[in-house]
């Protein structure tokens, strides 16, 4: 990413009360059980923090980072309003560091980068979860998308296959013009 991308989440968050929803994505939702309370979790592009402040609810410590001051400016004082601690960051993910065996769960939710696979299989915890969901190459028939921002037929298994995959789906809704690939898998104990 760069300052114009910074530039440009800025510009989207300023110009709304509320991009993407306040609700939890359902993938979340309903794999929020298999996650341990308590635990460490960390929100990758975590925009206005919906899921992030889902977890804290649900008792998770957790971290979240995106590149919008805005966005992470946001999640703070919907976090202080309900009386929640989540550790927002402001960082680009290009250059996000993840803290190695650090975490119980990282979720991304319509974010992409490849780059980030090996960095997020490496930062969590033996046993930790993943929670994984974004646009899949059928979005590009609704979206004029850029194809790097889309995930290859079963990317995501392929990536994380070798881990317990706990629940895996592809999805392509024509009526609703949404087309996605969502996986939770749970590392191993030993790799």
């Amino acid at each position: 990413m760069s300052a114009k991308d910074k530039e440009k989440w800025n510009a989207k968050y300023e110009a709304t009360d509320c991009l993407a929803g306040r609700e939890p994505c359902q993938w979340l939702v309903d794999h929020a059980p298999l996650l341990p309370s308590g635990g460490r979790a960390l929100d990758l592009a975590m925009g206005e923090g919906r899921n992030a402040l889902y977890l804290a609810e649900r008792g998770c410590r957790v971290t979240g980072v995106d590149i919008s001051e805005v966005a992470i400016d946001r999640v703070r004082r919907l976090a202080r309003e309900k009386s929640l601690r989540i550790e927002g960051i402001a960082a680009d993910l290009d250059t996000y560091p993840i803290e190695k065996n650090a975490y119980d769960a990282i979720l991304c939710f319509y974010f992409l980068d490849r780059r980030l696979f090996p960095a997020i299989r490496e930062g969590l915890k033996p046993g930790g979860l993943l929670i994984y969901e974004t646009f899949n190459q059928d979005y590009l028939k609704y979206s004029r998308f850029r194809p790097e921002w889309v995930l290859a037929p079963n990317e995501l298994l392929k990536m994380f296959g070798d881990w317990l995959v706990l629940h895996y789906r592809e999805v392509d809704d024509p009526k609703e013009e949404k087309a996605f690939a969502s996986i939770v898998a749970r590392k191993p104990l030993q790799e």
